[in-house]
């Protein structure tokens, strides 16, 4: 659950109501099976009455469903992203040069924005089964453990990366997650020299991923596009020899597509 916002805002134009409410609504979209009132409760950190009216008044609006006093994300929810997933927005129009990719390495392919401290996949390839979850468009990782994430979080401000992580305990993924703030700052230097990062075993064993940042126009970097595999089918020198060059090609083609966005008047985040 993110509540965190990229900038300060002042108190007094701050909703806590609103921001209860989409905090209720990401608690239940990760869950995997309906929750009671008490486990909304907990996952948010506010009382059970607090949670209770909370739920009663998504249920009332529609976007919850209610059984027997479990609760779960109702399709109505759907509707919130319509807009940016709706033909003619930025992410269905390069969608087919992910899909192109993704068929041409025979791998999973995405595109992928931070939120806070995760991933959040705005593009992908939904065919090609890399990790134990199968992972589809508005489904999150942990940014500290992959390789997109990584492009993303090294291309933050220093202060801002130290904002996000500050007060927080980075959990492993899998065995090669790193979990320390500093060997993460270094980490993400070496990312920031290169220009794309890599990730073994971070997420699952043996899985692997390679990523390479998507700049708009300005040069600021929005969103990562990344290669998902596993080392039964490909090696850390495949990538870098093979891979990497056909990322950065599919990459290319895209920031043109942000750029076209840019002059039609669309502000692209």
């Amino acid at each position: 659950m993110a509540m965190d916002s990229t900038r300060e805002l002042p108190k007094q134009d701050f909703a806590q109501t609103l921001a209860r409410g989409l905090a209720c609504l990401e608690v239940l979209a990760d869950a995997t099976t309906p929750l009671g009132c008490s486990d909304v409760a907990s996952a948010m950190s506010v009382s059970r009455a607090a949670a209770r009216r909370i739920l009663l008044t998504l249920v009332h609006l529609g976007y919850v469903a209610e059984d027997r006093g479990q609760y779960s994300s109702s399709p109505k929810v759907l509707s919130l992203g319509r807009g940016m997933l709706a033909t003619g927005s930025l992410w269905s129009t390069v969608a087919p040069e992910v899909l192109q990719l993704a068929d041409r390495l025979d791998d999973a392919c995405s595109i992928s924005v931070l939120e806070n401290l995760d991933i959040l996949f705005v593009c992908r390839d939904a065919t090609r089964r890399i990790f134990t979850s199968r992972l589809g468009i508005g489904d999150r990782l942990p940014a500290h453990c992959s390789a997109s994430g990584k492009v993303l979080l090294a291309n933050l401000p220093v202060d801002e990366l130290d904002r996000r992580l500050r007060g927080v305990t980075l959990k492993a993924q899998g065995p090669a997650s790193v979990t320390d703030h500093a060997t993460l700052k270094i980490a993400l230097s070496q990312v920031r020299q290169v220009d794309y990062a890599l990730a073994i075993d971070e997420m699952e064993t043996g899985t692997l991923s390679l990523a390479v940042p998507l700049r708009e126009r300005s040069g600021k970097v929005i969103a990562a596009m990344s290669f998902a595999s596993h080392r039964s089918r490909r090696t850390p020198e495949d990538l870098s020899a093979n891979v990497l060059p056909q990322l950065q090609r599919a990459a290319s083609r895209v920031e043109a597509t942000i750029r076209n966005f840019q002059d039609r008047g669309w502000v692209v985040i």
